[in-house]
């Protein structure tokens, strides 16, 4: 009895294969790219102040001073936002004894914005003496693209992606002899590189000892670029 029941569990392994899937032949790889130069349209600059003292409390209220007299200041331009302070405090050593001699307190103001003469002249002003006589001190400006104008151009560059990837596809059938092709899987990738940072000391060549010029806040451009990249069954 035990003989045709293993029969019939062998003919249903056998009609199980014949209807699996069967395996994918003529699949090849590739990938399209398009990029394309956009302006920098945001602009975002740190600014910040150092101060030592030998009493901690002191300090803090000092460069507070210092950020609060900024943020003033910066609220007179519509145009520009913050983005935020920050503050860190570290001991100082005497280079002789190697014991501490007091405190240094370093704050930081964050500024963005997308009007650049506005920001420009903001941050000569900020480089003055302010309300408590403190000045502030020009770190870097980075130069970006908004995420309004950085969809815009990805959206272009997604269409002009695929049909280069269709193309390619095409060329690939056509090289193997064969009738059509159909998209196995496909991935879209995006990216943007941004100009480097400007260094500081390029920035204080611009500017006098006793009257910080503002400093040129021009936005220059990035490279915005999409990658199209999946596999295709030549048929």
């Amino acid at each position: 009895m035990r003989r045709p029941a293993l029969a019939i569990v062998a003919v249903l392994f056998c009609s199980g294969l014949a209807q699996a899937e069967p395996l994918n032949y003529n699949v090849v790889n590739l990938e399209a790219s398009s990029s394309q130069d956009v302006s920098n349209d945001m602009a975002s600059a740190t600014l910040f102040v150092e101060i030592n003292n030998n009493d901690p409390a002191q300090l803090a209220d000092k460069v507070n001073q210092t950020l609060a007299a900024a943020i003033r200041v910066s609220k007179q331009y519509g145009t520009v936002q913050s983005a935020g302070t920050g503050y860190t405090t570290y001991p100082v050593y005497n280079n002789k004894t190697s014991k501490q001699d007091g405190w240094r307190g370093r704050g930081e103001l964050r500024l963005t914005s997308r009007d650049f003469a506005s920001l420009s002249k903001l941050l000569g002003q900020l480089q003055q003496p302010l309300s408590n006589g403190v000045p502030m001190q020009l770190a870097g400006i980075r130069y970006g693209v908004s995420d309004e104008s950085r969809k815009a151009a990805e959206d272009g560059l997604i269409t002009e992606s695929i049909k280069a990837f269709r193309q390619r596809a095409e060329l690939i059938q056509r090289g193997m002899d064969g009738a059509g092709w159909r998209t196995v899987n496909m991935n879209v990738n995006t990216q943007s590189f941004e100009p480097p940072m400007p260094r500081p000391m390029m920035m204080k060549a611009a500017m006098s000892a006793d009257n910080p010029a503002p400093p040129p806040v021009e936005g220059g451009e990035s490279k915005v670029s999409v990658t199209v990249s999946g596999s295709i069954q030549v048929q």
